[in-house]
């Protein structure tokens, strides 16, 4: 997947909403629940599951909350290993943005047909907004998993062993309504709604559907 860095130092006023969802899809993680912690045993059996999954499809809807400015619009999102495409469409905007990322490359393509192109998620933020999110953990999160190497500040799970909160790169991530996702001739508990926050940013995404591709 994508290298990716922490947030340091982010700036959010004085970006409009359009321009801002541009980028702000790339983190697709959310929900809500607060239950006791499960057993680590339980815990390791669901995280093995969930480390196997590199190919999917999810489509739901987004929305983002900043300061003096709040909006939506439908996502689609296909992951393909380490290529992945994710299409925003709808009122947020009023147009369509495609971003294709592949090892060592990422583009970013407005329904006027513009591009930006750079070597991570990270860089084209960086030079779209002059600051970074952490691009790289969200395909951990979206799937309720922690990102690897980086420390996870707190988290609670709920009483069938998902998590109901994680926080991890500054983020305070919210899960609830896991459904049920036929995986390999049996069912996965998958995410239905994720709310992340950070600092004055919050993203909300509800998740109509999610189709999993095979088992590596």
């Amino acid at each position: 997947m994508i290298q990716g860095s922490v947030i340091q130092g982010t700036v959010i006023q004085g970006y409009g909403i359009q321009r801002l969802a541009l980028l702000l899809i790339l983190l697709a993680t959310f929900g809500c629940a607060h239950r006791a912690p499960l057993a680590p045993t339980d815990w390791d059996s669901r995280q093995t599951q969930l480390e196997r999954i590199h190919h999917w499809h999810m489509k739901g809807k987004l929305g983002v909350r900043i300061p003096g400015d709040n909006g939506s619009a439908n996502l689609h999102w296909q992951q393909q290993g380490d290529e992945f495409s994710l299409d925003l469409t709808g009122p947020l905007g009023s147009r369509r943005v495609s971003i294709q990322g592949h090892p060592g490359e990422v583009s970013l393509r407005e329904s006027s047909g513009h591009v930006r192109s750079a070597s991570s998620a990270e860089d084209l933020i960086q030079q779209s907004l002059g600051w970074t999110l952490p691009v790289s953990q969200l395909s951990y999160w979206v799937r309720g998993l922690p990102a690897p190497r980086q420390r996870i500040q707190h988290r609670e799970y709920n009483d069938s062993g998902q998590f109901s909160l994680l926080e991890q790169a500054g983020w305070r991530i919210h899960y609830s309504n896991y459904q049920p996702v036929n995986h390999a001739q049996n069912e996965l508990a998958l995410p239905g709604k994720i709310v992340a926050e950070y600092k004055e940013v919050r993203l909300t995404l509800v998740i109509r559907n999610w189709q999993l591709g095979p088992v590596e």
